[in-house]
């Protein structure tokens, strides 16, 4: 049975939070840095990027093996050895200069996060009662925008120190462990449902998680690289600036339970992939680092409401029974799309420019706001 959890339960759980979105942001601002290291290695600049990409794609694989093991042998030991897995993966960048060796460390980080955060949200399930899994999940949703602040600036200041340095940030759950070990405790096993009724229900819900983290991935992937390489700007600009479109991002995310109550799941989706467009558009025409502080307020709105409309999707649609089998698919649906991302865009970076893929692009996401809009008319 559920209950609901002390604060201090709840202080652990969000610590645990904040490890999510540090594996992904941490080291954006030493890529375009990497890739200059590195020249010797052809097609550096790609593989670099790949160093956001492959964890994503491990994750995105070992997803379902995750949740084998969190079901059968409880949420806190492969809570635990996921910590591990994270702090010796995502550490290795600090510590080991050779590039292809710390891009199997990032691979060991992304096994690590599959096992985390598959029981992170097992717990969160096991802990919780519906009612207050929601009212969590939106202080969650407000401590992953601010510790991406906080993960971001750090990156990108200790990176125009030295590139390896915002590796040694995963070295922080080392901080945790104490607390998480005093605090969380392993919750009775439940039973599970085997049928696939639900993930068939729920397609258009993991095809849109995917298409919306192809599209979020722009930033981290291509971004550095139109600061650093087009605009002339430093490491810590990019910092600063993807952390100034978080902050809109944080302040849209509390704003969601009163725009849900009044527009459908399809017309918020229609506004953010034009406040997206309107983001894209701006940074398509930047010709100064000053220019590209315009589009942070869409983008960090727009993003903000995606992914927050995506989970409340999800979380209506399926049954309460399934939600730990479902949640695995569409964990993996949200990584696909952080792996497929430069692969999808490499084409066209390379044909054309970033600045023509930003514009490619918001010409795609304006579009499909308008469609979606039209979809949503229809209905009322």
């Amino acid at each position: 049975m559920t209950h609901t959890p002390n604060k201090t339960l709840q202080t652990a759980l969000l610590l645990l939070a904040t490890l999510g979105i540090m594996s992904g942001i941490t080291i954006v601002s030493s890529l375009p840095l990497i890739s200059h290291t590195f020249l010797n290695i052809p097609n550096i600049e790609f593989l670099s990027k790949l160093m956001l990409t492959i964890p994503s794609m491990v994750i995105a694989l070992f997803s379902p093996f995750a949740g084998y093991i969190v079901d059968r042998f409880g949420r806190l030991k492969p809570l635990y050895s996921g910590i591990f897995l994270f702090i010796v993966g995502g550490s290795s960048g600090f510590y080991l200069h050779d590039f292809y060796i710390i891009l199997v460390g990032r691979a060991v980080l992304g096994l690590g996060v599959s096992l985390m955060m598959t029981s992170f949200t097992a717990l969160i399930g096991d802990y919780f009662s519906e009612e207050e899994r929601h009212k969590f999940m939106s202080k969650q949703g407000m401590v992953v925008a601010l510790s991406g602040i906080v993960f971001i600036t750090s990156g990108g200041l200790l990176a125009q120190i030295h590139w390896s340095y915002p590796f040694a940030i995963y070295l922080i759950p080392l901080l945790y462990l104490p607390f998480l070990l005093k605090t969380l405790y392993e919750p009775k096993l439940h039973k599970h449902s085997e049928t696939l009724e639900v993930e068939v229900k729920l397609l258009p819900v993991y095809l849109t998680a995917f298409f919306v983290m192809v599209l979020f991935y722009m930033m981290p992937t291509q971004f550095p690289y139109l600061i650093v390489n087009v605009l002339g700007g430093k490491p810590q600009t990019i910092g600063f600036v993807i952390a100034t479109a978080m902050t809109f991002n944080a302040l849209t995310v509390i704003q969601y339970a009163k725009l849900k109550a009044r527009f459908s799941y399809i017309q918020i989706y229609a506004a953010t992939f034009a406040l997206f467009g309107l983001g894209l558009m701006i940074i398509s025409q930047a010709t100064s680092i000053s220019g590209l502080f315009f589009a942070t307020a869409p983008i960090g709105m727009g993003f903000g409401l995606l992914f927050v409309n995506t989970n409340a999707w999800f979380l209506s649609l399926v049954p309460a029974h399934k939600r730990g089998k479902a949640a695995g698919v569409l964990t993996s649906s949200f990584f696909l799309g952080q792996f497929a991302s430069p692969l999808f865009f490499e084409p066209i970076v390379r044909a054309y420019s970033i600045q023509m893929l930003f514009l490619i692009i918001s010409v795609v996401s304006l579009s499909a706001a308008l469609l979606l809009l039209l979809k949503s008319q229809k209905r009322l």
